[in-house]
């Protein structure tokens, strides 16, 4: 999961990251590995405890399809 690659890269713990958010580590734990599905507050306080951007959570697809609608729509408005 991306989640935890990104954690692994920064040399950042699972407990680090459970008390910034004031959760448990079981809760970190349980995102991590997709057991458990986080809202949106919770991708936010991930992101913020990993002091990243929380579009880099999001898959790079998405932003692809994100990419290409915005220029379709900029042809088509010129």
């Amino acid at each position: 999961m991306k989640i935890e690659e990104i954690r692994k890269k920064k040399g950042v713990t699972k407990t680090h990251i459970a008390k910034k958010c004031g959760r448990s580590v079981s809760w970190y734990c349980g995102i991590a590995t997709g057991r458990r599905k986080p809202n949106v507050d919770s991708i936010r306080m991930i992101a913020e405890a990993l002091d990243v951007d929380v579009r880099i959570f999001f898959d790079q697809q998405l932003s692809e399809t994100l990419n290409n609608a915005k220029n379709e729509q900029a042809a088509s408005s010129a």
